[in-house]
């Protein structure tokens, strides 16, 4: 059986809005020429996809299978057309990157921007997601690579993993904050005010593990969720900077708070180090293309200044930075 891809995707899009009217306006399409082409489908399937009313349209339990295969086929096609475009010229398609909260904010989008004055004429997708949400589009081809803490990913053998190096991490909460009234604060006292932060792998779960008390793991995704859980670092700061929620993140993303006695370090000798790892992953079926690898060496250059910015401030403040993870 041959199917059409087109009707496939029309077929997706009806089930997301799941109204004729809706997804014809969409697809750009008249609402007559979307009905005759599910119809088509389902004619060839020898199924009904969907189940209409005069309310809304919804895939049958059979149709709902068929959704789940479609989705994967166009998103497939949508990969393969895009990079036949950046193979043709280029220039041309999409260049498509997931990055991790933290590595999104300290050397993903100051590479991106490097990138954009360089070719002005360059398309790029730039996804900023918590740790299982980076992992899921990378693996659903939502990204043609992800910069990303790499732990985890190096056990998979679905993907080639490429180092950046490691980043240190610091502690840190609102300036005038009660825990900084207390010379050497311990887990039972850190357990009473919140943990906001992006989501996290399991193999970070030592980062919050002991001063945490409203950490869980996330049972869909996997991930470890603290008790208050956003979608990237600036979200987290602001709430850290408005209330006694206490965080985490790289000196550079808080050396302005410092300055501006916005934030302050929380120095936790006994806890673990906060040593990462980042790298870019991408598919072993992938190869990646002249723009891809143009953009991982810009980030690869930020992520040696953030650091060369950490050790500087090791050095000021006395401490010896660590040498890995």
């Amino acid at each position: 059986m041959s199917l059409d891809l087109k009707m496939l995707h029309y077929a997706v899009v009806l089930a997301r809005h799941r109204h004729f009217g809706q997804a014809a306006a969409v697809l750009k399409i008249s609402q007559p020429t979307l009905s005759r082409n599910i119809a088509a489908l389902e004619k060839q399937l020898g199924l009904r996809v969907f189940e209409r009313s005069n309310r809304d349209v919804v895939a049958t339990p059979a149709g709902e299978e068929v959704i789940r295969m479609a989705e994967e086929l166009v998103a497939r096609a949508e990969v393969l057309s895009n990079r036949l475009e950046l193979v043709r010229d280029g220039r041309g398609g999409r260049l498509r990157v997931v990055a991790g909260a933290y590595i999104d904010d300290i050397a993903v989008q100051p590479a991106a921007i490097e990138l954009i004055k360089a070719n002005p004429s360059i398309r790029l997708e730039i996804l900023e997601r918590e740790w299982t949400a980076a992992l899921s589009s990378l693996m659903s081809d939502q990204a043609d690579f992800a910069v990303a803490d790499i732990l985890a990913l190096r056990d998979m053998p679905s993907l080639r993993v490429e180092s950046l190096g490691v980043l240190q991490g610091v502690y840190f909460c609102r300036a005038g904050h009660p825990l900084l009234a207390t010379s050497d604060p311990r887990p039972d006292d850190l357990r009473n005010y919140p943990f906001v932060m992006p989501g996290i792998s399991v193999s970070r779960i030592a980062f919050i593990a002991d001063i945490d008390s409203g950490m869980r793991i996330d049972e869909r995704g996997g991930g470890v969720l603290p008790s208050i859980a956003v979608s990237s670092f600036r979200s987290a700061s602001d709430i850290v900077a408005a209330t006694d929620a206490i965080s985490l993140g790289h000196p550079t993303q808080i050396a302005e708070g410092i300055a501006a006695s916005r934030f302050a370090l929380l120095h936790l000798p006994w806890m673990i180090r906060l040593s990462v790892e980042m790298g870019v992953a991408w598919k072993r079926e992938r190869t990646l293309l002249p723009a891809a690898h143009a953009f991982i060496k810009l980030i690869r250059n930020h992520v040696r200044i953030a650091q060369a910015a950490e050790s500087s401030a090791a050095s000021r403040s006395g401490r010896r930075p660590s040498s890995g993870a």
